[in-house]
């Protein structure tokens, strides 16, 4: 019998660093990718594409003549969408650009270490994130990018400890998704929510601060012992899983990762089913692997609520799918319904 033959993933890598496209591409190397072309910045990629068109595109941010978000734009306005990963050297101000280019259509990001001597790192990561990539479908990152741009009036933070509580996990094109479901959601619900989204350190106060400014909410990075409040929002921190504690304030810990990632869906709706048991909303969006599958169980064990993002709308729906898979989605929903269906089940939760 034949073996198939594995038809290799086609990649273009844009940076205006001869060394850095050299040594990019010997990173990912393998016989299940292929670089097909390079680009100089992104000017000179929109012409490659036209010409020989990848599967994923590796992107720089900072380039002469057309930048990275300029790029995503271009692309995007061109009718072209491949699924692209910014890979690039990241300081404080360059997480926000990276924020700017996941809502403009980027799948993910992958940051170049200080040591370019770690290749076995960076070839972990990129080769499973082009991996990720080649799966996804990113015409919802634009339709997420339509939805998200609703920006509230901000409230005023309330002070009420939660007695419900909504836990919201989410991956791989998440960013824009959570914008759009929270912008759904009364800014008075009567409910306090955890967020737990698969961001490493340093871009999730970032991410934090975007939300609050284009949803409503009050939005922060939490903080170990920050209390659950109605109408407030705590995003677990890169690198700390967050955990509920009887007392209803969060615990923040850097123990061992689970499923490969810190923070775990799993371990903030673990604790929280069992301090809220069925007042508690579980929620699970896009995203790979299979954090939140575990906890998703957890929470239908214990009668609380739960929703998962459907695959039409996803995307990446290996998370949601993990769940629906242990049979622990009592809806499975468009991204447009999520929402509703979310106040709709917060509202039945016991007084």
């Amino acid at each position: 019998m034949l073996e198939q033959k594995v038809i290799p993933i086609k990649v273009c890598i844009v940076n205006d660093s001869n060394l850095m496209r050299k040594y990019l591409t010997d990173v990912i190397s393998i016989d299940e990718i292929d670089v097909v072309s390079t680009a100089i910045d992104g000017k000179d990629a929109l012409s490659k594409i036209s010409a020989k068109t990848p599967d994923v595109i590796l992107l720089d941010l900072e380039m002469p003549r057309m930048d990275g978000l300029t790029f995503i734009e271009n692309m995007v306005n061109s009718g072209t969408l491949i699924p692209t990963i910014i890979v690039s050297s990241f300081s404080q101000n360059g997480s926000k650009l990276v924020l700017d280019a996941l809502e403009n259509g980027a799948v993910d990001f992958v940051a170049i270490p200080q040591d370019m001597k770690e290749k076995d790192k960076l070839r972990e990561a990129l080769i499973t994130k082009i991996e990720i990539a080649h799966k996804s479908d990113p015409i919802q990152l634009i339709q997420e990018k339509i939805n998200s741009l609703k920006p509230k009036t901000k409230p005023t933070p309330r002070t009420d400890t939660s007695e419900r509580v909504i836990v919201i996990g989410s991956s791989t094109g998440g960013p824009g998704t959570v914008q759009t479901v929270l912008n759904g959601i009364p800014t008075d619900v009567d409910a306090g929510i955890l967020l737990v989204q698969h961001m490493p350190k340093g871009f999730t106060k970032q991410f934090a601060e975007r939300l609050s400014n284009n949803t409503g909410f009050f939005v922060k990075e939490a903080e170990e012992g920050d209390i659950i409040k109605n109408g407030q929002v705590l995003i677990a921190p890169g690198d700390f899983h967050m955990s509920v504690l009887q007392n209803r304030k969060v615990h923040l810990d850097s123990s061992e990762k689970r499923f490969g990632v810190r923070p775990s869906v799993n371990m903030t709706m673990i604790s929280a089913s069992e301090v809220y048991g069925s007042n508690l909303v579980g929620v699970v969006l896009t995203g790979m692997g299979h954090d939140g599958g575990f906890g998703m169980k957890s929470i239908k064990k214990r009668g609380g609520h739960t929703i998962v993002q459907n695959k039409e709308t996803c995307v990446i729906f290996g998370m949601p799918k993990a769940v629906i898979d242990l049979d622990a989605a009592d809806h499975i929903l468009p991204l447009s319904d999520i929402p509703s269906k979310i106040t709709e089940e917060v509202k039945k939760l016991v007084r």
